[in-house]
């Protein structure tokens, strides 16, 4: 039913969650399965005193580099405790969405299979949802886990 399953993850507990079921998928129908990340690195703000500041310094490619390479690890890891091995892993950088997207165009997704964060709605109208881009801009079949 599915040949090519697409997993987005992030390291989230939804995205733990949503590995489980696309390593099942994977399983019960000889899918192939690819994973997605794209890391999200915010620089922190630094406390002088009772002053807050925020540091200019933009996350290098080596800041990167490392973030996508612990996650990917982690994720290769629960992976390979549920039975399955990815196909492709596939490192994003921007917005995650279009990256989930454009991965799911480039390898032909059957299903794309993401985990729904729980923002609250003030901050989701903010920030905007991945989970909702990818839902409403695939051209294939998607599940979001909780």
């Amino acid at each position: 039913m599915f040949k090519k399953i697409l997993l987005a993850y992030d390291g989230s507990d939804h995205a733990k969650n949503a590995l489980k079921a696309a390593a099942e998928m994977k399983k019960a129908f000889g899918s192939e399965l690819h994973l997605s990340h794209t890391p999200y690195l915010e620089v922190p703000p630094v406390v002088i005193g009772s002053f807050v500041a925020q540091l200019e310094r933009a996350p290098t490619d080596e800041d990167y580099r490392e973030a996508a390479d612990r996650v990917a690890l982690d994720a290769a890891e629960r992976a390979a405790h549920a039975g399955v091995r990815f196909t492709e892993i596939h490192i994003g950088r921007g917005d995650a969405a279009e990256n989930l997207l454009a991965v799911a165009d480039a390898i032909d997704a059957d299903l794309i299979v993401m985990g729904r964060r729980g923002v609250g709605a003030a901050q989701a109208l903010v920030l905007g949802s991945v989970s909702q881009a990818v839902a409403h801009g695939a051209r294939c079949a998607c599940l979001t886990v909780i």
